[in-house]
């Protein structure tokens, strides 16, 4: 392997020489301020020109004293970040926009390396330039969280079981559970890809469960979780399929319509009738951890209604964020102390970008910015100046974007009837427990939904179809990132990247909560950019637009009138787009779930028109 150091060494000692002779005439912060986290040293592939400069480093967000330990022991969570100023800037202080992946607990450098950043890494760990980057024209700070995530760390970590994974594991049979514990031994953070457990015999049986209860007349279904079952019904009635596998189609569905018409008739003596009316899907009321919505006529606040109390003691459990309030109390001390080492940065205008889990991630911590901007007044340095979020591919309201799935899967010809019907059936027991107030229960059905989708279909990519049975390869992130060299280069020789199972075990309750309520929050002050790829089946167009319409906001009718227009690239297709009332939804064809990488002119190209110049 040959590295080349020489230009960057020398781009390092022309900086370093240039603010020397600024001293003169201004008063800058020191060289050492700006250059201290400077990237010098990683190996390029021989002949490949090095970015002219790049800053990488650690900023911690919190400490504290772990359970049991002395003070001078105390825990720290630490987020990482790579933040490359603008290669070709056509303006002299460009917008600077803030790229997160999502998981929980996926690294930010996929997309960096994998999907628009100005660096790629080959097989052998070698770095080289991405000619299409977001990084030509715009400041792109790329940081992983939360903390725990890729680089980023959280120590001590926290003990992880193969149960607190798969909590559902415990029901199967003692050999299965047996033989995939021996696949697995010790902590589970020792195993960075570890297969679920779930049987298609305990799937199957699962769906069956859930079948009879929506034929049993005594089974009473709470007023918020009614429409979803109404939904349901209707989707797998639009199949023209026979509902549940039973003969007397007629029969089955007059059951179920009288079945649900009895519980209307009993809407009056539910407190919570007026919310489904209002508010059917729960789409802007939201659910509380119980699974309800917050009271008629009380002044939640934006937190109460994606289901966090007031008490604000449970953000963080073993060092790790518990919910979407913590990961946006993480993400403002970040930023406050990255743009304390770049005070020229504050005033500049900040977007944040993300996709998949971003959609709990951006509406989160956008709000908690824009709550902390208010609190502190628009004249206060701190205040950080955000314009704008986009989100592709996101999950954000999971109730329904989950329904979306079995006819998805069905259009695409890669379900048949009874496998849609089954898909739905698994979707509609995610609801139900979730609305019941067990939202872990609720996430880990909603896995089986998926472990079920890759048996019938033989591992279709769920993430793009196109790809067939193929899986995304990231090893050689690993590998290549955990070079000495190059972590030394990132100035994380003491911390490894790694994938940590604990992120998305602290985060697991929150995986069917919803964000929705936040966006009409942050529609009233911001423009809002969603977008999705046209091959996604976990969080593509259909599944997103059933929430999306659904919203209330004061420019709903404006959105809701305008037309879709065909979104052209010279005289490429590109897409299609409806603009209104701070809200953009664009749909990217021919991409899938990492559409700026399947993409990447197309979404470049959104970019700018998300984040004018």
């Amino acid at each position: 392997m040959k590295f080349c150091f020489k230009a960057e060494i020398c781009a390092v000692a022309t900086v370093l020489l240039t603010n020397a002779l600024a001293l003169g005439s201004v008063t800058p912060l020191s060289s050492k301020q700006y250059t201290a986290d400077r990237v010098v040293g990683i190996p390029y592939k021989v002949g490949e020109q090095p970015l002219h400069e790049s800053y990488a480093g650690h900023i911690t967000v919190r400490t504290w004293t772990p359970e049991g330990g002395a003070p001078k022991d105390s825990g720290k969570a630490k987020l990482f970040y790579w933040y490359f100023p603008a290669i070709a800037p056509k303006v002299e202080e460009p917008p600077l926009l803030l790229w997160i992946q999502g998981g929980p607990g996926s690294s930010s450098m996929i997309g960096l390396f994998t999907e628009m950043g100005p660096l790629e890494l080959t097989d052998e760990g070698e770095f080289y330039r991405r000619n299409l980057t977001w990084a030509n024209e715009y400041d792109f700070l790329v940081v992983d969280q939360p903390a725990g995530t890729g680089f980023s760390s959280v120590q001590p970590q926290a003990n992880l079981t193969l149960d607190d994974l798969y909590p559902l594991a415990k029901m199967l049979p003692q050999d299965q559970q047996d033989a995939w514990r021996a696949k697995y031994p010790g902590d589970a953070r020792n195993h960075r890809i570890i297969e679920s457990p779930m049987t298609m015999d305990f799937i199957i049986s699962e769906a069956q469960k859930i079948q009879h209860e929506l034929v049993n007349p005594l089974v009473r279904w709470p007023v918020r979780v009614r429409p979803f079952l109404e939904k349901f019904h209707s989707i797998v009635e639009s199949r023209n399929a026979d509902p549940f596998g039973i003969s007397d189609k007629h029969q089955q569905r007059n059951r179920l319509l009288v079945h649900l018409a009895n519980d209307r008739s009993r809407d009056l003596q539910d407190m919570y009738a007026l919310e489904r009316k209002s508010d059917p899907y729960l789409v802007n009321s939201g659910y509380g951890s119980d699974g309800r919505p917050p009271l008629a006529g009380k002044n939640s606040s934006i937190w109460e209604k994606i289901g966090l109390s007031s008490d604000e003691s449970g953000d963080f459990v073993n060092g790790y964020a518990a919910n979407m309030r913590g990961v946006g109390k993480d993400m403002w001390v970040f930023l406050q102390k990255f743009f304390d080492r770049r005070p020229s940065l504050r005033k500049r205008g900040f977007y944040i970008f993300s996709e998949s889990y971003g959609g709990k991630f951006v509406p989160a911590i956008a709000t908690f910015i824009d709550q902390k901007n208010t609190e502190l007044g628009k004249s206060d340095r701190r205040a950080i100046n955000l314009r704008g979020v986009s989100i592709g591919n996101s999950l954000v309201h999971p109730l329904l974007q989950i329904l979306a799935h079995g006819s998805l899967g069905f259009a695409w010809g890669l379900l048949d009837f009874a496998q849609a019907d089954t898909i739905d059936l698994l979707a509609f027991k995610a609801i139900n427990h979730t609305l019941s107030g067990d939202l872990k229960t609720g996430g880990a059905v909603r896995l089986l939904l998926f472990d079920y989708f890759r048996n019938v279909t033989g591992g279709i990519n769920w993430y793009d179809i196109r790809q067939r049975n193929h899986k995304y390869k990231r090893s050689y992130l690993f590998s290549g990132l955990n070079n000495p060299v190059v972590r030394k280069a990132l100035h994380s020789t003491d911390i490894a990247y790694e994938a940590d199972w604990c992120v998305y075990y602290h985060l697991s309750e929150d995986i069917m909560r919803t964000t929705a309520p936040m966006i009409p929050y942050l529609l009233e002050k911001y423009p809002v950019d969603l977008g999705q790829g046209q091959f996604d089946f976990r969080d593509g167009v259909a599944s997103n637009t059933l929430w999306i319409n659904e919203l209330m906001w004061s420019g709903k009718e404006r959105f809701a009138m305008a037309d879709r227009q065909q979104w052209w690239l010279g005289r490429e297709l590109a897409g299609y787009r409806r603009s209104g009332g701070n809200l953009t939804h664009w749909t990217v064809l021919d991409a899938g779930h990492m559409s700026p990488g399947d993409q990447p002119e197309f979404c470049l190209d959104m970019v700018e028109h998300i984040v004018p110049l």
